[in-house]
């Protein structure tokens, strides 16, 4: 990477985590006022929805990624005319899929009762409240599509800041109307129409920024490349398929086969796990633009070069980030909510495996996104959701919630775990993938010795207070970051990445 490059990434990585650390508390403010007068029941609604539009949003097709891929080169160029052509593709395409997530999530209203095995006693219109979810995700579509040039050309930072400036007017709403009404209708109207306002500001601010976009498109893309991109689009849609089997429907079995209390409780674990993940995926999202600028532009040893960098960054992040977070999960939702809400510890287990695995795919999944192999494993996808499928029906009747988590992990383990690095280096690079599964098994077996070394160290300090939770977060925080760095101070990517903020700091105070 350039000098550009780096300190695009060092911007969108700051403002990227920064504003998803204020996101993270409002959340768990967010999520704590509407247990307290709302309950168990609407939790669970609140995530069965969620998760059935997560379903429907599959007539996306993995376009947003197509037509990213698509603009890193003309970006790059600075061809104004091209930009605006393939922008004017993805518009057209964009309110074709709004129109058809809202015509399809129509239909299933008449279905609902089918997803809820027992019924929540509740006042408010069930379809009615589903009809508002529905909305909320129909309108993201209808404007999202000028955010893509945002993140194309390295200025994720302007989404990141956008975002959490509208949440959080959104929560202080929200939160306010609870209070005074204990009306969940209004708290998710409020929903939309903070959706409805972010999607605009975007929309306006992209024509202000990118000015070339105003106006009527003159020049059109020519056929050859419109098959192109539409060729990646159907790979996409397959893969796109897959990560919605895999995200969208764990919550709608266990809220069919173990019921929506369970789900309501699930729920809280998902919310800790999303909010550190969407900050670490923020953090690290915010170099996907580099990455797609460095496949466009720059040899094979390089690349491999920056993908060791790039893997050795995330095994550290989720070496750090996993066992503090299965040491503390379960001590902060008895803090924060109470006995009731908290899971047995193989089921946390799990949830934690499966964040682990999930982000370890990181690499690779950036490097095959950027270089553009959406085709060559389109099958594997759809072998995982069915997959998991299979085995999340059959583990959730004998094995509980802890099953279907368990069905997931392997689900992706079996597959895109395996598959998205050999394309990578097989395609990318021209080499043997073996070096790095021997990479990635010497990264979690280190993860695994310290996982269980830290076990004792937190159950010595945590007392069952908050303070001792907290002591006990910075005392791993602080071991843990110590022993990593100790163990891997001489590896060549550390060595690298030392380098790099040292160029960083100097060009700074330059």
């Amino acid at each position: 990477m350039t000098k550009t490059k780096t300190a695009f990434v060092a911007k969108n990585l700051l403002i990227g985590s920064g504003t998803q650390v204020i996101f993270l508390i409002l959340s768990f403010i967010n999520r704590t006022v509407f247990i307290y007068f709302l309950g168990k029941e609407y939790l669970g609604l609140d995530a069965l929805f969620t998760n059935i539009l997560m379903v429907l949003s599959f007539a996306e097709l993995g376009i947003g990624n197509a037509i990213i891929f698509s603009l890193y080169k003309s970006i790059i160029d600075r061809n104004e005319a091209r930009i605006k052509a393939i922008m004017a593709l993805y518009a057209k395409a964009y309110c074709i899929i709004g129109l058809t997530v809202f015509t399809v999530g129509l239909l299933v209203i008449p279905f609902l009762d089918l997803f809820i095995k027992n019924p929540p006693n509740i006042p408010e219109n069930i379809p009615l409240l589903y009809f508002l979810f529905l909305l909320n995700t129909t309108i993201s579509y209808l404007f999202s599509y000028k955010k893509a040039i945002f993140s194309a050309d390295q200025k994720e930072y302007i989404i990141n800041v956008s975002q959490q400036v509208f949440y959080l007017i959104q929560s202080a709403v929200q939160l306010m109307y609870l209070y005074s009404t204990h009306d969940y209708i209004g708290f998710v109207i409020i929903q939309v129409l903070s959706t409805l306002g972010l999607n605009v500001f975007l929309a306006i601010y992209a024509n202000k920024k990118y000015n070339f976009l105003k106006g009527k498109t003159t020049e059109k893309l020519e056929k050859t490349e419109v098959k192109s991109i539409f060729q990646n689009v159907k790979a996409l849609a397959m893969y796109k398929f897959g990560s919605i089997i895999m995200n969208g429907t764990d919550n709608i079995i266990i809220g069919a086969f173990l019921g929506l209390g369970v789900v309501g409780i699930y729920s809280n674990y998902l919310l800790i796990i999303a909010a550190v993940v969407t900050v670490l995926s923020r953090a690290l999202n915010s170099i996907t633009g580099s990455i797609g600028h460095l496949n466009n532009a720059d040899d094979d040893a390089k690349k491999e070069q920056v993908f060791k960098q790039l893997f050795f960054i995330v095994a550290w992040i989720y070496f750090l980030f996993s066992i503090i977070l299965f040491n503390v999960i379960n001590p902060f939702i008895t803090l924060w909510l109470g006995e009731s809400f908290v899971l047995g510890t193989g089921t946390v287990l799990a949830i934690i495996a499966s964040f682990y695995v999930n982000g370890m795919q990181f690499p690779g999944y950036t490097y095959r996104t950027t270089m553009g192999l959406f085709r060559q494993g389109r099958y594997v996808p759809i072998v995982m959701a069915a997959l998991n499928i299979i085995l999340s029906i059959i583990f959730a009747t004998h094995f509980g919630l802890t099953g279907v988590i368990v069905a997931t992990i392997i689900s992706r383990l079996v597959t895109t775990t395996l598959i998205d690095p050999y394309l990578v280096y097989h395609l990318g690079f021209k080499k043997r993938v073996d070096g790095y599964f021997a990479m990635y098994l010497g990264y979690a077996s280190i993860t695994v010795i310290a996982f269980v070394a830290s076990i004792p160290v937190m159950n010595w300090i945590y007392k069952g207070t908050w303070l001792t939770l907290i002591l006990g977060v910075a005392t791993l925080f602080i071991l843990l970051n110590i022993v990593y760095f100790a163990i891997f101070y001489r590896k060549a990517e550390c060595q690298a990445i030392i380098e790099r903020l040292k160029r960083l700091v100097l060009q700074s105070f330059s």
